[in-house]
């Protein structure tokens, strides 16, 4: 009987184990992709040196696969305009019922220009 409940105890602890060690891969694999996406709507922003509108990069987000919330803001300073993107890892838990949201933050470098075409309606591009 003793080895019965030292066995159950034993395989308990290693259900434990790899429950951990499988939720803290899956966040890892789901922050490495929220990473890939906000460089991806930086780079649209350099490449473009801020004429991209708000359509295309939505459309090139969303072509990508993510369907989740983003903001893209500016500041503007007397050499240029700052883009900085705001993006959002989402992660719904079963035992809490409100999900939980991680931001992720990247900004462009310095845009030597004064034309924006992110603003709409003088809010930025409401994504």
């Amino acid at each position: 009987m003793r080895e019965s409940v030292g066995g159950t105890l034993l395989l308990q602890i290693v259900l434990v184990f790899l429950t951990v060690y499988i939720g803290f891969m899956a966040i890892v694999i789901n922050y490495g992709r929220v990473f890939r996406y906000k460089n991806a709507i930086i780079n649209k922003i350099e490449q473009n040196e801020g004429y991209a509108n708000c359509e295309s990069i939505e459309s090139m987000v969303r072509g990508l696969g993510y369907l989740g919330d983003y903001k893209v803001s500016y500041t503007t300073t007397s050499k240029g305009a700052i883009y900085e993107v705001e993006i959002y890892i989402t992660f719904n838990l079963p035992l809490i019922n409100n999900p939980v949201r991680i931001p992720v933050r990247g900004e462009t470098r310095l845009i030597n220009t004064a034309y924006n075409d992110l603003e709409v309606d003088g809010m930025v591009c409401p994504l």
